[in-house]
Order: C-alpha cells, then structure tokens, then sequence
C-alpha cells in the first residue's frame, strides 16, 4: 500500500504518542495505587491511635460503678472521598488476643503481621503489606501501653475474700499492648480507580487534541512538498528554466535550492550537448562531403586523367581524419564512462613528462619549435594511470606546439599538490574561452579534431585532479594539471 510522507509522519506521530500516553498512564496508574495505599496505611495509624485513646480512657474508668464498653467501634477510613472499611485487633505481649473486629475467616491474617506485631512490642510503629507483589491487605501494627487500676484482690488471688474488713484498696498495673489494622487492597482499587477516571478522560482530551494538532501541522509542514513535485516535474519534461527557492528557512529551503543547482547544471550540460551536437555534424560532414564530392566527380568522369592521383590523395587523407575522429570519439566516451579503461599503480610523474616530450620532440622540430623541459629535478610518486596520464600531457603539449610561434616550456614542481605545466608563446585566447578549450570540438585555426583537450580534462578528472587554463605570461596559452598528492583510484 502506498503512503504519502504526510501519512507515514502522522502514522508515526501517532504511535508514538499513544505509546508516550500509554507508558505516562502506566506509571501515573502505578503512582496513584503507591499515594492511595500510603494514604491508606497513614490513615490505619490515625485510626489505631484513636482506638489507642479510648482505651486509655477505658484504663482510667475501670474503677467507675458505670459499665464500659471493652470494644471500641471502628470508624470508616476516608480516602479520595470515599468511605474505606476496616478491622482492628488489640494483642497482648503473651499474643492473646484481648479485642477484636476480625471475623472469623480474618484471623488467619494475623500469622503474616507477626513480624509488623514483633517491631510493635518493640516500641515502633509497623506498616506493611501481603504479600508485596499484588497485595490482598494493607496493614499497620501499632505500640501503645496504659495505667489501669485494679483492685488489689485481682492481683493476690489467693487470699480469702474476707481478708479485707472492708472495701478492697485499688492498685495501679502498667499495661503494653499492640493494636493491628488491616484493609482489603480490593477496596483500594476501587478508589485508584475512582481517581484514575478523571485522568484518563484528560488523557484522551489531551490525546485527541494533540493529533488534531499534529495533522494540522504535519500538513503545514510538508506544503512545500507540492513545490518541490512541481520543480521536479518541470526537469522531467526537460524544462530548464530558472526555479524559484523556497524561503523557508529549513530543509525544504535546502532541497530547493538543491533542485536549482541542479537545475542550472543540466541546463548547461544541455547547452555543451547541443553544442556537441551541432559541432559533431559539422566535423562529421565536412570529410564526407568531401569524399562524396570527389566520388561523384570520379564516378561522372569530370576530372582529368592526371587529377586523379590527386583527388584519390584527398580522399585517402579526410578518410583517416574522419576515422582518427571517429576513433578520439569513442576513445573520449570509455575514458568517461568505463571504470576498468584505468590501471592505478605507483608512478614516477617526471618519467612521465620526460616520455611526452620524447614523443613530441620530433613534432616540435619539424614544426621549428623550440620545446623546453624545466628540470627541477623534482620527482614525486603517485598513485596513478601512467598511460592515460602519458596521453593527457601528450595531447597537451601537441595542442602547444599547434599554436606556438617559436618555443613551449613544460615545468613540473611540487608544493601543496603536484603541478604540470604546458605553455606557449602563440595568440593564447580571450578569457572567456579559458572554459571552452575543453569542449568537445572547440578548436582554433591550428586546431585537428578538437577532442585532445576535452580528453586530457577527462584523464585528469579520473585522477581526482584539476585542469586549468590562462593566459601564459609568455602572451600564449597556460595550462596546468594539479594532483593531489593523495591521487588514485
């Protein structure tokens, strides 16, 4: 199924918001149980000291001719508005039993506070709850002692009832006991629950009010988008004219200006191919028309016996100008778009030039050129195509010795990069051809294909270096090629 980049963000958006939503409320749920159960266990203790002071009264009222209730009535915990109910028991240092609302099926609870019971009787107040992983109860255990006073008969029972002429005197015993407080959790949840509603309700306000808004503003967002459709449309129809950047101030801004550049790129690559064109046809037809022109002649029988030898020269001389060109084309086109055309090893980059003039110093003396070498005694290995890099300068020092008037001076030096340089005293060129020297048959009126400089430039590139053209110091042509010291494939 395919998505736009709109619904794949807000998909996403999505998700992770509701997976954010669900992990807050996860912990939120966990926190509320925490603050409700501590709520709970606070309020079991200023439950238990309430029960702990009716009882001290009870200690104080024993003697009273009025009958006091030994059980004190336990009132509802009120936690987050809601009633929660509760039992108690009081203990004896002995584990007796004195007072209890527990039923029956409770006082099997008992056994899982005896450590709380124990910290108890040490004087400390204890909470817990059981077990700690899901728990049924929460409970607290809570120390309390008190004076009673009781006839002095209950303490030597065994002396006669008529030891006493009269009213038996009252002593006072010390007494320590423990009251344990228990609550079931399942009343608990239903109070977390009570206050976990509300915020999930704004949970989902707030979730449905955040994708309202993440839609909006994804849409907003990715507007420009259209924009960007609309410019790439209007390369795929070749239409390269100017495009207009979106000031945005963000990627969107960067991808158009991205698309602009490109834009003027493959316009002017347009322009060098129509040229290319135009410039191809041209040198192709001149030979052919020349070849057709004197086949014609030849087959009508126009020429004389004694032009023939001649005209059969011309022939043979434009069929290996049309095939030289022929062949620099195809040569230019592997050199640009074949990989494997390229055998990189280490490479003396003096030996090289020392081979090119070799090669072209029987050239430059039948032409009465004076071809100089600059030896610097300077020499640097590089990672390179020997061959190809040999081809380049070859080209280039013949494109030298074509329009010199009298000498051409080859130096080579080392500095940054490794710098190649070929430069004549002929007319040179205006600077606005210092770029199109490398086009594709653009030559002057020495020139033969005009492809050896548009091959050198593509020989170099493939080495990672550069090709530029000048105007020489000595009024004719400059060119320099610069490696990096770093140069391979």
């Amino acid at each position: 199924m395919k998505l736009s980049i709109t619904m794949k963000v807000a998909v996403t958006f999505t998700i992770l918001s509701l997976s954010s939503l669900a992990l807050a409320g996860y912990l939120t749920n966990g926190g509320i149980k925490n603050y409700v159960i501590a709520t709970t266990q606070n309020n079991l203790i200023a439950e238990g000291n309430r029960i702990i002071q009716s009882y001290e009264l009870y200690g104080n009222l024993i003697t009273s001719s009025k009958k006091v209730s030994l059980v004190v009535k336990p009132s509802a915990l009120r936690i987050a508005q809601k009633n929660i109910a509760h039992e108690y028991v009081v203990i004896d240092a002995k584990g007796k039993i004195l007072w209890n609302t527990f039923t029956q099926a409770d006082l099997h609870l008992l056994t899982q506070m005896k450590s709380e019971i124990k910290k108890a009787f040490q004087g400390k107040t204890a909470i817990g709850l059981y077990p700690q992983t899901n728990p049924i109860i929460a409970f607290a255990a809570i120390p309390f002692s008190y004076t009673i006073t009781v006839p002095i008969s209950s303490v030597l029972s065994p002396l006669k009832p008529n030891f006493f002429s009269s009213q038996p005197p009252l002593i006072q015993e010390q007494s320590t006991k423990v009251v344990a407080l228990f609550t079931r959790v399942a009343d608990l949840n239903q109070v977390t629950l009570q206050i976990w509603m509300p915020v999930v309700r704004s949970i989902l306000v707030a979730t449905m009010i955040t994708l309202m808004l993440g839609v909006f503003m994804m849409r907003w967002l990715m507007r420009p988008s259209k924009k960007i459709r609309q410019m790439i449309e209007q390369v795929r129809k070749r239409d390269f004219s100017e495009v207009a950047i979106l000031a945005t101030g963000d990627e969107w801004e960067t991808i158009s200006q991205a698309i602009a550049e490109m834009v003027t790129s493959l316009k002017n690559y347009d322009d060098v191919q129509k040229r290319f064109v135009q410039n191809a046809s041209h040198e192709l037809k001149t030979p052919l028309m020349a070849i057709r022109g004197y086949a014609e002649g030849l087959k009508d029988g126009v020429f004389d016996q004694e032009e023939i030898n001649g005209i059969l020269d011309i022939v043979v001389t434009e069929t290996v100008r049309l095939k030289k060109l022929v062949d620099e084309l195809i040569y230019l086109s592997k050199l640009e778009a074949l990989e494997a055309m390229y055998h990189f090893e280490f490479t003396s980059v003096e030996k090289i030039v020392r081979q090119a003039i070799s090669l072209l110093k029987p050239l430059a003396k039948a032409r009465q050129i004076d071809l100089m070498w600059q030896q610097n005694n300077t020499d640097v290995l590089l990672y390179l195509d020997g061959e190809k890099m040999e081809q380049a300068i070859i080209n280039m020092i013949d494109n030298a010795i074509r329009h010199a008037r009298s000498r051409v001076i080859v130096d080579l030096y080392v500095e940054s990069h490794v710098y190649i340089v070929i430069e004549d005293d002929g007319e040179g060129f205006a600077k606005a051809d210092e770029q199109r020297v490398f086009e594709r048959f653009y030559h002057g009126a020495q020139g033969d294909t005009g492809l050896g400089l548009a091959i050198a430039k593509a020989i170099v590139e493939k080495h990672y270096g550069m090709l530029q053209a000048s105007q020489g110091s000595m009024g004719g042509a400059r060119f320099v090629i610069v490696l990096s010291m770093q140069t391979g494939g």
